[in-house]
């Protein structure tokens, strides 16, 4: 009896993780027989496994990034927590902050820049009102690249609806779905909380550079 149990359960489906994503925890997608990784607002992911990277974009912006050659890459997501748009303010260091952090752990794991293949995805205008929050997102994303030398080769951005996207770094393909309005309300509350986490670590003064 004990043994048919055992033949009924599913195989453990794991691939090797880097260190520092130890604690995004993998799990098997069976549409697309592979193991994929959910990555939250303020969190990024690098991998050169045949792996799925997955997260749920409103306002957020995610860059997917990769080097051609060595399949090293990942994304990050992150939300502009104000509207200032001086360089120097906790916003846009936050911005930097995920760029740099997705970027330099793609070399630290043998990506090239000269190599790199960029898709931008997200920055709806969740509230479809004059504060674009997305848009703002959109715009910083394009100009610090545009500032590193770094060129995109495709985009999905803007619109007013939510995204579910599904990355795949060893391959660069990248799966974009348009989710209902229905959607669009928890995603953007969501980031709302979010937003007022990173504020609330601006205030008591939490530097995000080494």
């Amino acid at each position: 009896m004990n043994s048919g149990i055992k033949e009924m359960q599913a195989p453990i489906h794991t691939l090797p993780q880097y260190p520092e994503f130890k604690h995004i925890r993998q799990f098997w997608m069976p549409k697309r027989k592979r193991v994929a990784v959910k990555v939250v607002a303020g969190d990024f992911y690098v991998s050169c496994q045949d792996e799925v990277i997955c997260t749920v974009l409103g306002s957020c912006v995610s860059t997917c990034i990769r080097d051609v050659k060595t399949g090293v890459g990942g994304i990050n997501h992150f939300l502009l927590p104000d509207a200032d748009c001086d360089i120097l303010s906790s916003s846009n260091r936050y911005g930097v902050f995920a760029m740099e952090q997705l970027i330099n752990s793609i070399i630290k794991y043998g990506g090239r820049r000269e190599n790199f293949e960029i898709k931008v995805v997200g920055g709806g205008n969740m509230m479809a009102g004059p504060n674009d929050i997305g848009l703002r997102n959109i715009e910083f994303v394009e100009q610090f690249l545009k500032t590193e030398g770094l060129a995109v080769s495709a985009r999905d951005v803007g619109g007013l609806q939510a995204r579910k996207i599904q990355y795949i770094a060893k391959t660069g393909q990248l799966m974009v779905q348009k989710l209902k309005d229905s959607n669009n309300a928890r995603t953007m509350a969501l980031e709302l909380e979010n937003q007022r986490n990173i504020q609330q670590q601006a205030n008591d003064d939490i530097e995000l550079f080494d």
